[in-house]
């Protein structure tokens, strides 16, 4: 009893700043959810009127730009009486940006074009009109701004171009901020909703908390330590466990005395089979440079019989120089760093990449050295591979980015100037964009070959309607090239189970490809026939031809022929390797027959998974 008291008395001391520690965590978790929320609605207001500001002087200077670029460019038409063509320019800006407003207003209010047709007042101007050139004007609304760029035309007069533009509502900026907001305030509130389910359900153990704050004895009597059991069936496993533990200390105890005395022979020959079942080579050797043990994975690194490792010299098995010298290092400097090394063929035999890590190891008063082996061969094969499609990938993504870059400084430039000088750039940017965007398609295509991901859709495919879709694709480039294109399709083709975008984008490939290694003059017939449960499609040309140490190589990523005529012809070096990948998941293939000078053949086979009725 004399005991018992001055525990008690301890506990309810325990309880009362329990009480009292669990009102102050209240009332502080309240005043950090209070401000912070006033933070977080403080910081997200003011990120919306910034993004509000930023967004309506973007839009201005924008739509600013493109009436700019306009009013140069109908100067240059109206100057020309290019009527037509300057209708058609007021009517495609005003469509790809949006405009409320786009016309042309002559001095007399006459509408000489407008992105509206049914807004044109005026045909056919006279020759020549008032000349009252005005002045630019602009003028911002509460969700618009609208624009007036005086026009001048030697000979003829002054006209203005009204220009009036929507800028986006910027209210739509605020909802990521709310959501935000909404997402924290429920975080927040689920916080206090947890710490005050968790406090409810803490009750039912508050006695077991005090207990073990307010006893630290390890030797304590258990039955001073037991609950009522009408506190719950908390204070019942409570008991249960402190019964469960008095009895645990007398097993291990028993157990602690069978293991002092357990035949350390089984021990050691668990050790040695664990020892030869890890993946990694082993090596323990003593300080006289002697094997004392090695594993069935060293053995095969090293390229000899366990039994011949075993007591011998390392030095003679291991014959490079760095990984002797950490081996003596390790096992005569209990202090010494861990040693990484890379050796070419494991410093003996062996063929490949070897990483050695030597760790020192102390054993009562011997030292030793523990060699673990790593073949690495595989790993630095890919890292090198990676690296190569990587620095690839990049020059050929570079190359277009670099000319967009050197057209829009040109463009910025002859913008007032030069119409005509800047559409031939906007033209070259658009045509490197389209460049660019079918690389990254080609790289992303290549990437997910790597990763296993490229997979087919199947549907129905009209071969004969593909097929001509693909001509008419072709024709405007071959006519520009003064190349023969010619399709030799017959009546009726099999319609085919496939992934018609992937097998478009194969034709397209080995289509292009032929156009574009064949010199002006020259032909390329497209050959397709079906038999035997398959389909052929060959693609024949007349161009440069592959050399017989190319003709397998060019389905290789990124491969491009050596000669001359070749490196003068753009490309990534991808569309022939996308092409027979797409071919192989179908179930067919993709080959070639070619000769230098002669042309080449590239033929895709694909099987009929159903014929047609």
């Amino acid at each position: 009893m004399q005991s018992t008291q001055p525990a008690m008395t301890k506990l309810s001391a325990v309880r009362r700043d329990m009480l009292r520690g669990d009102s102050v965590f209240a009332v502080t978790i309240l005043i950090v959810v209070a401000l912070f929320l006033l933070n977080l609605v403080a910081s997200l207001w003011n990120n919306a009127v910034f993004q509000k500001n930023v967004k309506e002087r973007a839009g201005a200077q924008r739509i600013k730009m493109v009436g700019h670029v306009l009013a140069r460019a109908s100067e240059a038409l109206i100057a020309t009486n290019e009527l037509s063509m300057l209708r058609r320019t007021v009517a495609e800006t005003g469509l790809e940006h949006n405009l409320q407003a786009c016309r042309i207003v002559l001095p007399g209010g006459e509408v000489l074009a407008d992105a509206n047709p049914s807004g044109i007042t005026l045909i056919e101007p006279p020759p020549s009109w008032k000349n009252e050139p005005g002045t630019f004007s602009e003028a911002f609304t509460r969700r618009g701004v609208r624009l007036a760029y005086p026009l001048i035309v030697p000979g003829k007069g002054s006209a203005m171009l009204e220009v009036s533009a929507r800028i986006d509502d910027p209210v739509d900026s605020m909802t990521p901020q709310t959501a935000q907001m909404s997402i924290a305030c429920l975080a927040l509130a689920s916080m206090l909703l947890v710490h005050r389910h968790t406090r409810f359900r803490l009750k039912a153990i508050g006695a077991i908390h005090e207990i073990l704050l307010a006893v630290t004895d390890d030797d304590a009597d258990f039955a001073t330590l037991e609950l009522d059991p009408s506190l719950g069936t908390e204070a019942v496993a409570w008991n249960r466990l402190l019964g469960a533990r008095q009895s645990l200390r007398m097993r291990t105890a028993i157990e602690q005395v069978k293991e002092a005395v357990h035949d350390r022979s089984d021990t050691v020959t668990a050790l040695g089979l664990a020892f030869d079942t890890a993946p990694y080579g082993l090596v323990l050797v003593n300080q006289n440079l002697a094997i004392e043990h090695v594993n069935g994975a060293a053995a095969v690194f090293l390229q000899k019989d366990k039994d011949q490792l075993i007591h011998a010299d390392f030095c003679q098995i291991v014959t490079n120089e760095p990984a002797q010298a950490a081996v003596r290092q390790a096992t005569k400097n209990p202090a010494a760093k861990r040693a990484v090394l890379e050796v070419e063929g494991g410093g003996s035999a062996a063929a490949g990449l070897l990483r050695f890590t030597v760790t020192s190891l102390r054993h009562e008063d011997s030292q030793y050295a523990l060699v673990t082996l790593e073949d690495i061969t595989q790993q630095r094969v890919a890292q090198g591979a990676m690296n190569s499609f990587l620095a690839k990938a990049a020059h050929e993504l570079r190359t277009p980015l670099t000319n967009i870059r050197l057209f829009v400084e040109e463009a910025l430039e002859q913008c007032e100037h030069d119409a005509v000088a800047t559409s031939k750039s906007l033209n070259v940017i658009n045509e490197e964009s389209q460049r660019l965007e079918r690389t990254v398609g080609e790289v992303l295509s290549v990437s997910q070959i790597e990763a296993g991901s490229l997979g087919i859709m199947r549907d129905d495919i009209h071969l004969d309607a593909l097929l001509e879709q693909v001509r008419a694709d072709y024709e405007a480039q071959a006519r520009d090239k003064r190349i023969t294109l010619e399709f030799n399709l017959p009546p009726k083709l099999p319609i085919l189970q496939a992934d018609r975008d992937k097998i478009a984008l194969t034709l397209h490939n080995l289509v292009g490809n032929a156009l574009k290694y064949t010199p002006e003059g020259g032909r390329v017939t497209v050959t397709a026939a079906g038999e035997k449960g398959q389909v052929s499609i060959a693609v024949a040309d007349t161009g440069i031809g592959i050399g017989p140490e190319d003709v397998e190589r060019v389905f290789e990523k990124f491969y491009r022929c050596k000669n001359a005529v070749d490196a003068k012809i753009k490309g990534s070096g991808l569309g022939l390797p996308i092409a027979r990948e797409v071919a192989r998941l179908h179930g067919g293939d993709v080959t070639v027959e070619s000769e230098p000078g002669q042309g080449s053949t590239f033929t895709l086979t694909l099987p009929v998974a159903m014929e047609t009725a």
